[in-house]
């Protein structure tokens, strides 16, 4: 295992990658958007971006979604900090190992195996993030209803793709969120250990 000083500096420089990429990604996608807007000329179908003639009751429901979406979100990212999720996910001994290694153990949480006693203090670790992931259902269902009343509110077809994208995406990952959970809960209630490695899970 790492000392504790090398833990710490590993994790807090695996996080600031983490972020750079992130903010990377999202610059990047927003520039090539920008420039296909600017010389895609007659690329894509103008009638893409053609905003429909919604009835006002689809309007209306449209905008009460959106609102609704957007309160679906805060109220998931409060809970999200409320909890000490976000602050233990912060702090995760995980961002010291790879994405390779966070794939082994979670595998191995899933399927209840513990190859080496040194191993059990990194499964609870990942057993536990594993757990609170289910806290990010909140955000995930917020962001599918935002982006549902803003088809609504405009029902161009580039929102119908956004839409279907968005729906896709994030049923998979509720799938996933919520078959881990109980596994992981009950790998945590196999292998009891310290409580300030499995806590908050998120679970309460």
């Amino acid at each position: 295992m790492m000392d504790g000083e090398r833990e710490r500096q590993e994790i807090r420089r695996k996080r600031r990658r983490f972020r750079l990429l992130l903010v990377g990604t999202v610059l990047a996608f927003a520039l090539v958007s920008l420039l296909v807007g600017l010389t895609a000329g007659g690329a894509f179908p103008g009638s893409w971006l053609e905003r429909g003639d919604p009835p006002g009751w689809v309007e209306v429901t449209g905008g009460v979604l959106a609102v609704l979406g957007l309160v679906l979100e805060i109220v998931g990212l409060v809970g999200l900090v409320r909890s000490g999720s976000y602050r233990a996910d912060r702090e995760s001994r995980l961002w010291a190992v790879s994405f390779r290694r966070r794939r082994e153990l979670a595998r191995a949480v899933r399927r209840g195996v513990v190859d080496s006693p040194d191993e059990l203090p990194w499964l609870r670790t990942a057993a536990a993030q594993m757990v609170r992931l289910r806290r990010q259902i909140p955000i995930i269902g917020g962001l599918v209803t935002l982006n549902l009343g803003q088809l609504l509110l405009s029902l161009a077809p580039m929102w119908f793709f956004l839409f279907g994208v968005t729906v896709v995406t994030f049923a998979f990952a509720s799938w996933q969120i919520l078959r881990d959970a109980p596994r992981a809960e009950a790998f945590l209630r196999a292998h009891p250990g310290d409580p300030a490695v499995t806590a908050p899970t998120g679970s309460r």
